[in-house]
């Protein structure tokens, strides 16, 4: 009944209502001749049991080896630009998961909570790697476990830029990613941790290049540093010091390794603001995929459902794109259009997908090319303008009756 692709299928499908309702539907789409009584949920829990939420982790790195073959995605003058940043995810009130994820307080209350973190692609629009583990673990921490992974999955052959925001900022987090081949732009305090960018802000600088001694007594001994500067290792590294302003008038800092002046402060604030499509996956995540509610009620159940959903964001991405690149094209210096730019309702092209996505995969390799084609121009008729300087805030509070509509779509 539930073999292993039908489980991974019906997984996938973001369930988002009751579990008898989904079973119902997909059995219908899959197989119309099988017997009512043999997909119940018991069924499906017992066949869920004897997977592991590995799966999915390697599916999906399966799915970025694959994306990442050959050049043809986006990059931004020769560079790949890898936001990482984490988010809280809620998770149901169970003494199991307390116990293996840990609580956070919210509104004086004690709730269980995950932290999740993602190295996301911010050009492509693809997670490339994510993580979800107990909610006390430290960004950086995570951070250092993607700088570790990324190369792997999307080869060493294309320059990457990771973006990062000012929780971030380390000598030792520095000097690890330049050890492992990435350059960075990271927003830091101009109080933070480094003096020579409090003499920036002191002397109104623009644009300054120092060079960090890794075996001086500020450094040496800071944890980590000893690992990356013994016999052989890195001895200094050079960073470069950016003041950005940006249209609030807000004036921020930029720590970089990109020293190659052809990149200039406006390129960095290009680069740092494109952070912002991260933000918007996690919304996606949460509030369209709905990322947070699980069907499991187990840690292991919660992983599957999580890296499940991860998978399936990143295949609905794919598609997605690629009608937005259509989009662009037709509506590319058209001069009676009332918008100059659209883009894909994503609320809508995952509710389409749904269903639809399974059928494609498991049809024959001729038909289901046809139907990718279908989705594509299904999706493309639901666009909505893009208005130039809109932006949101990342905490989004979002109405029950938003929540109840989107819910409706999917």
């Amino acid at each position: 009944m539930f073999s292993f692709p039908r489980l991974v299928l019906f997984q996938i499908n973001l369930t988002t209502k009751s579990l008898t309702v989904e079973l119902t539907r997909f059995f219908n789409r899959i197989d119309y001749n099988i017997e009512e009584n043999s997909y119940t949920k018991q069924s499906y829990s017992e066949a869920r049991m004897k997977m592991k939420h590995e799966a999915y982790i390697e599916l999906n790195e399966d799915l970025v080896r694959e994306y990442y073959t050959g050049d043809v995605y986006k990059k931004y003058k020769g560079y790949r630009l890898i936001a990482i940043d984490g988010s809280r995810i809620g998770l149901p009130n169970k003494e199991e998961l307390v116990r293996e994820f840990g609580l956070a307080e919210n509104k004086g209350k004690s709730v269980p909570m995950a932290m999740s973190s993602t190295a996301y692609d911010v050009l492509n629009n693809i997670a490339i790697n994510s993580y979800l583990e107990r909610y006390e673990t430290s960004e950086r921490e995570l951070a250092e476990r993607h700088i570790s992974k990324i190369k792997g999955l999307t080869g060493d052959e294309t320059k990457d830029i990771l973006i990062m925001d000012r929780g971030y900022p380390s000598m030792y987090l520095f000097a690890k990613m330049i050890v492992n081949g990435f350059d960075f732009v990271v927003r830091c305090n101009a109080s933070g941790f480094l003096n020579e960018v409090k003499e920036v802000e002191k002397n109104n600088m623009t644009d300054s290049i120092i060079e960090i001694d890794l075996t001086a007594e500020r450094w040496k001994y800071k944890q980590g540093i000893q690992e990356l500067t013994g016999t052989g290792g890195i001895k200094s590294i050079k960073l470069r010091l950016v003041r950005i302003i940006l249209e609030t008038g807000t004036t921020e800092y930029i720590i970089t390794s990109v020293l190659d002046k052809a990149i200039t402060v406006e390129d960095f604030k290009e680069i740092y603001h494109l952070r912002w499509n991260e933000e918007v996956y996690f919304n996606c995540l949460k509030n369209i995929i709905e990322v947070e509610n699980f069907s499991g009620r187990t840690p292991e159940t919660i992983r599957q459902d999580y890296y499940a959903r991860v998978l399936s964001g990143n295949i609905s991405s794919l598609i997605i794109e690629e009608a937005q690149e259509e989009i662009d094209k037709e509506t590319s210096g058209k001069p009676n259009q009332k918008y100059a730019k659209y883009k894909i309702n994503k609320s809508v092209a995952i509710g389409i997908l749904k269903d639809e996505v399974i059928e494609m995969l498991l049809a024959p390799k001729d038909i289901s090319e046809k139907m990718y084609q279908v989705m594509v121009k299904t999706i493309k008729k639901h666009k909505i303008p893009i208005i130039p300087g809109r932006s949101f805030e990342r905490k989004l509070k979002i109405g029950n009756r938003f929540f109840l509509k989107r819910r409706k779509v999917i």
